[in-house]
């Protein structure tokens, strides 16, 4: 088991939420994100830890539809 630090783990996070963006797959996300930690950083990233870079990435969805939302109501208000 590797250790991954928490910057690595949303660098994981960052390629998994770019991922879904760009699909809209939430199903790659996870393959997306131990994609990642193999290329980058050389390691099999534990499920707990490709749980957590996916869950970060979710979180961020939501901040991007929040933000976007209040932006678009800002607008027609």
């Amino acid at each position: 088991m590797a250790y991954l630090t928490t910057e690595q783990i949303l660098e994981m996070a960052d390629a998994a939420l770019t991922t879904y963006e760009m699909t809209a797959e939430k199903s790659r996300m996870g393959e997306v994100a131990s994609e990642y930690a193999a290329d980058e950083f050389g390691v099999k990233a534990t499920s707990g830890q490709i749980g957590s870079a996916v869950t970060l990435a979710l979180t961020g969805w939501e901040g991007i539809k929040a933000a976007t939302r209040k932006a678009v109501d800002a607008e027609f208000a």
